[in-house]
């Protein structure tokens, strides 16, 4: 299950539960995990002080949850970076697809783990373009737009999604 707070502003805590699927191959979450398998999701701020992303504006709020947290990724990029290159040499490839899907699948599952949910969102969508029978990864992607609709946000349009944040 998630849990989401805020509203839009004020600052007031709201609880919003979304069942998460448990499967055997699915990474635990550490954001906020527990033993019935639950992740505390914000994906915003309600502080108009709040820090803001390097790519915003100074008037923009940041489009990271408060509660990201940076991951190294770097090694699940370049295996997406190779799938994708393998995959280009034959594109109708149906293992390749898989392959690439997959890389792009572990990603966001470890973004998800780190609370770097619109990123995330990205992977997911990516992924699912090559690979749409996956029901985890689908199931994840659902659960996160929901969680954006139920706290009153618009999720990041497809192809704006944020990079992973960068580790110092």
């Amino acid at each position: 299950m998630f849990a989401a707070c805020g509203g839009a502003g004020g600052g007031t805590n709201t609880n919003v539960t979304v069942n998460r699927p448990t499967t055997t191959n699915a990474p635990s979450s550490s954001t906020t995990a527990n033993q019935n398998n639950s992740l505390v999701v914000s994906s915003h701020s309600t502080d108009k002080n709040t820090a803001l992303s390097p790519s915003n504006s100074t008037d923009q709020p940041s489009q990271n949850s408060p509660m990201s947290k940076p991951v190294d990724v770097t090694a699940m990029t370049a295996k997406i970076e190779k799938a994708d290159k393998d995959l280009k040499t034959k594109p109708d490839d149906e293992k390749l697809k898989k392959a690439l899907a997959a890389a792009y699948f572990e990603r966001a599952f470890a973004l998800t783990k780190a609370a770097q949910y619109r990123a995330a969102l990205g992977d997911f969508r990516k992924g699912l373009k090559l690979d749409p029978d996956n029901k985890e990864a689908s199931s994840m992607h659902d659960q996160i737009i929901e969680i954006f609709s139920s706290i009153g946000r618009e999720p990041p349009k497809e192809g704006e999604e944020p990079p992973p944040l960068p580790v110092k």
